[in-house]
């Protein structure tokens, strides 16, 4: 193997030195910022399992009260796999009027 030389003048030298310096502060700087976002990225990460266990047990919770829900209220729809309050129409509007004002004649029947 062959060493060879270069000649530098002296100020090209400390150039190349301080240019080499310069790099490798740029390279650290680089480094802690990379650091840096891997821990913020592990938290956010972390924050976002806890949010989906809380909506897990928050949609568990829904269910439980769903369920305790009288059935001709609601029904779950479950074309699209998805919880949804669909209400039912079997009940015509002229039933419920009427229902309502049978209630009101028995309570002016109490008062009288």
């Amino acid at each position: 193997m062959e060493i060879r030389h270069i000649k530098l003048d002296y100020e090209n030298a400390l150039e190349s030195k301080k240019s080499l310096l310069s790099s490798e502060i740029g390279l650290l700087e680089i480094l802690k910022r990379v650091k840096s976002y891997r821990n913020f990225r592990s938290k956010e990460l972390g924050y976002k399992d806890k949010l989906r266990l809380e909506l897990n047990k928050f949609r568990k919770k829904i269910e439980e009260i769903q369920k305790s829900l009288p059935s001709e209220y609601y029904k779950v729809d479950k074309r699209k796999n998805k919880d949804r309050k669909v209400f039912k129409r079997d009940r015509d509007l002229e039933e419920e009027l009427n229902e309502i004002k049978k209630k009101l004649s028995k309570l002016k029947g109490n008062i009288s």
